[in-house]
């Protein structure tokens, strides 16, 4: 439950904070009304996500980019490009360094929104993910103060996965060509050997026309 809290706790507060800027001042001449989400054409943005990696049973920090082309008011098909590293004991004498790399194509079905500017998304698509570890093994017989000599190398390998991406995600409007999304995505990589599975809560600022 803590590993869900944060993500959550992070998105609902800048959902809250998006909402007090917009209902700030609607009158001056620098304020500009949201736009009908189904005029738009394409978007683009950032994200920083708390990702939940099996393998390593811990939380890392994700970044990405993305964009989304709509098709329709009820469908886009969008490409992302995402990574995050992390390192971990896997044993008492052996250090692991992991890199993912992450690009993802994929479609989104939009609702129709339930409120002014805010409009929920369900979407489903592919990733190739490319997997960089380091193994260092632990030497317990070199001096600890020897910092250089206190792991030997023992493996650095590339690997290239498929997985599939499943989620659904918030998409608040907060001016013209500006929006805020918070996101939940279930990344399952198709690995027999390891658990490479992810889960994803992210907060993203796009900009949209």
């Amino acid at each position: 439950m803590e590993k869900i809290a944060l993500p959550l706790l992070i998105s609902a507060g800048c959902l809250v904070f998006s909402h007090a800027a917009f209902s700030q001042d609607t009158t001056g001449p620098a304020y500009k009304t949201a736009p009908t989400m189904g005029d738009r054409n394409w978007s683009a943005g950032v994200n920083l996500s708390s990702t939940a990696v099996d393998l390593t049973d811990e939380n890392v920090f994700q970044f990405g980019v993305f964009g989304d082309l709509f098709t329709s008011e009820s469908l886009s098909v969008g490409l992302s490009l995402d990574y995050w590293a992390d390192e971990f004991n896997s044993s008492a004498a052996q250090r692991v360094e992991l890199e993912n790399v992450i690009v993802g194509a994929n479609a989104k079905f939009h609702f129709p929104e339930f409120a002014p500017g805010l409009k929920p998304y369900a979407l489903a698509g592919l990733a190739a993910h490319r997997f960089q570890v380091s193994t260092n093994r632990f030497d317990a017989s070199t001096d600890p103060a020897d910092v250089l000599s206190e792991y030997d190398q023992d493996l650095q390998d590339v690997e290239g996965e498929l997985g599939a991406d499943f989620g659904a995600g918030l998409n608040y409007s907060l001016q013209t060509a500006m929006d805020v999304v918070a996101e939940l995505r279930y990344r399952r990589v198709l690995d027999r050997t390891l658990d490479l599975d992810q889960m994803n809560y992210s907060v993203a600022l796009a900009y949209a026309m």
